[in-house]
């Protein structure tokens, strides 16, 4: 199939749609007479006029300047992954606008919004540069770096909704790719700001072209390559923050609209850049009449959440078709020096988690006069729950780096929290009730979903790191487009959901606190007792298997045992916290390099962070509570992105 064909394929059904929605207000023959000059006593034509024709011209607006900014990014960075989406802007940009709103009272009634937007956008684009440059720009590295970047973003805009959802509930709507139009206002500012971004890449193409190329090559033809690189990508971004300025974020059609252009058989870049924006065009255009199609029977979903949750899986077939080059860190060969007296240096780390502890309990100046033992009876339950929680999070952190041999994996990044997360909103919209148990059961699901989808799509090339790490970016953002449709939706549950996934521990009761500790006595059991594993997975699959180790098998039972502690830990702190990637780092910079002292290191670290984070949020902003996760999260993040930033 030709280009044009498959354009001609999309288009069809995408204007059948359009036409069989207008024809519901207006007669088909009158709708050109309705598109210039509409009756304005007549609510139909009024409609149409204002309505639907804008919200149509803005999908294909929205789809070309996608579908061309897609193409720029992943001819510039070689990387068949690179879009907006995953490179972390559109969710800067709707950070930006989430902040700009709370500060400026007028924020949709003016040009205010455009510049939160860009400002979004540009500093997370900014970010994700500053992290890659010492590696030339690595794609692994950029996309490793969106990825923290919109997570971070993602958290910093769940907590702005945690205080103050009902004034941010319009922005939510808005920031999940909606959309409806009022006027013609969006359409023509999405016109002028395409234009001139097709007019500042024309002199960029050959360059760009040449680009494409490998480092040497390109340099040796005389492309000042750092330089069209930024240049190229400046403009990508502008594209990408205008649209999300205009309807917020959709995700995905960056990504899908270049590959389908290469597989029509669009080979060469100047193609691709003629074919990818039509077909982004029509893809959106496609999917938005989808959207108003089924408004006749549910309630109207944002587009863009319409295509993040398509776009997911699309991310995940690709990652298995097109591996990459680039690897990420390997585990061998990079830890630090061993300890002499571990046990010593365990007995410190276990009284420094017992002094964090006591900290968390000593609240006299915030509480007056309250008696101790009162306090510790109505602290001691959330004290132990995110206690036990770190605990979990850095055991299945430890089991995962040294199961797939990658440094930069954890529950987090690999995505296996977020599948715990998924199973725990599932259970709750299909009404299963929010009991203790049924929420473990749940998550424990959600997260062993996940584990055989990354073991399917790494099999292939023998679990490469690359391929772990960036299906995570999928079941992120899979997880976020689901979030989002929640909060949208306007469901009571809604504010719940906006609570859970940050990480608060004020409602730890005392059964779920010992049966979080309950369940990490029998994961460290468990986990002591694959040492010889976890000692010899990460030399490599033919070391091992040469050593005795039956891979798969041993994978498979590290793995599962990994899913229920990171099901038992979102339970309780929610799926936002990097405590399963900082633990075990921690752990291995402070010496602790044999399986066995890393597992126990990593646990008493993980649960110190937690208990930390719990009693800093409770006290920073007293009364009010900042979630233990959120705070988890922003020390986190920054931690993996100067290990990426040092790594490469």
């Amino acid at each position: 199939m030709s280009p044009a064909q498959l354009l001609l394929a999309l288009v069809v059904p995408a204007l059948g749609l359009l036409l069989a929605g207008l024809a519901q207000h207006v007669a088909l023959d009158r709708l050109a007479d309705v598109a210039v000059a509409p009756d304005p006593t007549r609510f139909a034509d009024v409609f149409v006029h204002h309505a639907l024709l804008p919200r149509a011209v803005v999908a294909v607006l929205v789809g070309v300047a996608l579908g061309l900014s897609g193409t720029v990014f992943q001819q510039v960075l070689r990387n068949p992954l690179a879009e907006p989406s995953t490179l972390g802007i559109l969710s800067g940009a709707q950070l930006g606008v989430t902040i700009g709103a709370l500060v400026t009272p007028g924020l949709f009634l003016g040009v205010t919004r455009d510049l939160a937007a860009f400002c979004g956008a540009a500093g997370a684009m900014a970010l994700v540069f500053a992290i890659a440059w010492r590696r030339s720009l690595s794609p692994i590295t950029l996309i490793l770096a969106g990825l923290i970047i919109s997570l971070v973003a993602g958290s910093a805009t769940a907590l702005l909704g945690i205080f103050q959802y009902e004034f941010l509930r319009s922005v939510f709507i808005w920031s999940s790719g909606s959309l409806l139009q009022n006027d013609w206002g969006q359409a023509q500012a999405l016109a002028w700001r395409l234009a001139l971004g097709i007019l500042l890449l024309v002199p960029l193409l050959r360059p760009l072209t040449v680009a494409g190329l490998d480092d040497t090559s390109a340099t040796s033809l005389g492309v000042p390559l750092r330089r069209v690189r930024l240049l190229a990508l400046a403009v990508a971004t502008a594209l990408a923050a205008a649209v999300a300025s205009a309807v917020g974020v959709v995700g995905f059609i960056g990504l899908a609209a270049p590959h389908l252009a290469r597989v029509a058989g669009a080979r060469t870049f100047r193609a691709r850049l003629v074919w990818a924006p039509l077909l982004g065009a029509a893809l959106l255009l496609l999917a938005d009449g989808v959207v108003q199609l089924a408004a006749r029977w549910i309630a109207q979903v944002p587009t863009g959440i319409a295509t993040a949750m398509l776009g997911a899986p699309l991310l995940l077939v690709l990652i298995k078709s097109m591996p990459l080059a680039d690897t990420a860190d390997q585990l061998v060969g990079t830890a630090a020096r061993r300890l002499r007296i571990p046990r010593l240096a365990l007995g410190l780390t276990a009284v420094g988690l017992t002094i964090v502890v006591a900290l968390s309990l000593s609240e006299h100046v915030q509480v007056g006069q309250l008696p101790l033992m009162e306090l510790i009876g109505g602290r001691w339950p959330r004290v132990l729950a995110s206690l036990t929680a770190g605990g979990m999070l850095a055991l299945a952190g430890t089991i995962v780096q040294r199961t797939t041999g990658n440094a930069l994996a954890s529950p987090e990044v690999l995505g296996v929290s977020s599948g715990a997360a998924l199973g725990v909103i599932a259970a709750l919209f299909l009404g299963a009730g929010m009991s203790p148990v049924t929420q473990l059961v749940a998550a424990t699901l959600g997260a062993l979903l996940v584990f055989p989808l990354l073991l399917l799509l790494a099999r292939s090339v023998r679990f490469a790191p690359n391929h772990v790490l960036l299906c995570g970016v999928a079941l992120g953002t899979l997880f976020t487009s689901v979030v989002s449709l929640v909060v949208a939706s306007g469901d009571p549950r809604a504010s719940y959901v906006l609570v859970w996934i940050t990480g608060p521990t004020f409602r730890a009761g005392a059964l779920p606190a010992l049966a979080g500790a309950l369940l990490l006595a029998l994961g460290l059991g468990l986990s002591l007792l694959t040492v010889r594993w976890l000692g010899l997975l990460p030399l490599g699959a033919t070391t091992s298997q040469a050593l005795g180790v039956r891979v798969g098998r041993s994978r498979l039972l590290l793995l599962s045992i990994s899913a229920v502690l990171t099901a038992g830990a979102t339970l309780l702190t929610g799926p936002l916290t990097f405590v399963g990637l900082m633990a075990p780092h921690m752990a291995r910079m402070a010496g602790f390099v044999r399986a066995r002292h890393q597992l126990l290191a990593a646990m008493l670290i993980g649960a110190a962070i937690m208990v930390a984070a719990d009693w800093l949020g409770r006290s920073l902003h007293f009364p009010y509570e900042i979630p233990a996760g959120i705070l988890a999260t922003f020390v986190g993040a920054p931690y993996f992105l100067w290990l990426l930033a040092r790594r490469g």
